[in-house]
């Protein structure tokens, strides 16, 4: 599954991939779940507090990632169906787009954003 995340994965837009992602240490204080499916994240809409989160990734169905068009460049979470990935993020305020980067997925509307208040 691995390899063919990171065969498909790095559609070319500006996130994931490139630069390595550093999580931050600490405990995360809020816990961000989101599902994905063909061609959807559910919520696509959140709203969370500055901080350390946890970010958690489900497929529902599909090869799927998660990856930011403005900010924490390197982040990516990577998902099959019946999977999940999590990282910790240090949120800072601000409203953030969220995308899965694998060809196709966010021309068909699979994106969403993060607003940090």
């Amino acid at each position: 599954m691995a390899l063919l995340l990171v065969a498909c994965g790095g559609g070319g837009d500006d996130g994931g991939g490139g630069k390595a992602y550093v999580e931050p240490k600490g405990e995360a204080t809020e816990q961000i779940e989101i599902s994905a499916k063909n061609f959807s994240f559910t919520p696509d809409k959140i709203k969370a507090k500055p901080g350390i989160a946890e970010i958690t990734l489900e497929s529902t169905a599909g090869l799927h990632d998660l990856v930011f068009a403005n900010g924490y460049q390197g982040f990516q979470l990577e998902v099959g169906t019946g999977d999940s990935d999590s990282k910790k993020i240090d949120l800072a305020k601000g409203t953030y787009t969220f995308y899965c980067s694998l060809p196709g997925h966010r021309a068909q509307g699979m994106e969403g954003t993060i607003t940090v208040k």
